[in-house]
């Protein structure tokens, strides 16, 4: 088994350890050094560059501060789906960087099974009601906002939480309350991650025809599948291209099938 560094302070391992030993890889935490230096999902730092180069980062770090050939990095962003724009986002991206020869591989995964919500209340009633649909106390709470005195994050107790929101309360007219999602404290969030490393898994048990590296995959798609009742382009994607993050080396391979009518838009206007 390879050693691959993971650098996480949020128990991420087990979530990614058992994909990626069907690949070779013993997962080995990096904990020592604080990652909210990359940006926290609460805003007391902000994340400056994108998911990519974040994960990236973290990854380069892991192998190099423990001296390992392989380095992992995992990077989760929370918004509104990119589908319709209604609904809340989680996208998880996990980084596996080889040192030795200075390449990444990257998988991601999204889903709009997540909790991520976050409004002000005015009540105690309305802290419960949030509190319950967000999951306590499977699911973590954050009460406040950054540099607010009653800034809080972790709350996982149902009677701590009631408690902190009692005191805010008594002066304030409202609190924010937010749900905490930092992945050690939101289920939800862990099973997207855990799915993000079987996306890696698979992508790594790929090897390269030309430099065997691991890694080889569809680097983007190519879109006009043609319709299978009239043969007018579609948006389904017609072709593969292939990349090796190693070397270089490319492919397309055109797929074989015709898409359904419902996706046509002659057949289906």
């Amino acid at each position: 088994m390879k050693r691959l560094s993971f650098l996480t302070c949020h128990h991420k391992a087990p979530l990614v350890e058992e994909a990626l030993a069907g690949c070779g890889f013993r997962v080995e935490t990096l904990d020592s050094l604080d990652t909210d230096r990359f940006g926290t999902f609460s805003r007391e730092v902000e994340r400056l560059g994108s998911a990519h180069e974040t994960a990236l980062a973290k990854a380069r770090l892991a192998a190099e501060h423990t001296g390992s050939r392989y380095g992992l990095g995992s990077e989760g962003s929370f918004g509104r789906d990119p589908y319709l724009g209604m609904l809340a986002w989680n996208s998880e991206l996990l980084c596996w960087w080889n040192h030795e020869r200075g390449y990444a591989v990257y998988a991601s995964q999204g889903s709009s099974d997540t909790n991520y919500a976050h409004r002000e209340v005015r009540s105690l009633e309305e802290g419960r009601a949030f509190a319950r649909a967000a999951g306590l106390p499977e699911h973590g709470l954050i009460l406040g906002r950054p540099g607010e005195p009653w800034f809080r994050k972790g709350l996982q107790h149902g009677e701590t939480f009631e408690g902190l929101l009692r005191e805010v309360l008594a002066t304030q007219a409202s609190v924010w309350i937010e749900t905490d999602m930092r992945a050690h404290l939101n289920p939800r969030r862990q099973a997207v991650i855990r799915r993000a490393a079987q996306r890696l898994a698979d992508r790594l048990s790929q090897h390269c025809p030309a430099c065997q590296a691991p890694g080889y995959g569809i680097d983007h798609l190519e879109h006009g599948l043609p319709c299978r009742a009239c043969a007018t382009p579609t948006t389904q994607a017609a072709r593969e291209h292939w990349l090796c993050p190693a070397c270089g080396h490319s492919a397309t391979r055109q797929r074989p099938e015709r898409a359904d009518p419902v996706h046509c838009p002659s057949c289906n206007p």
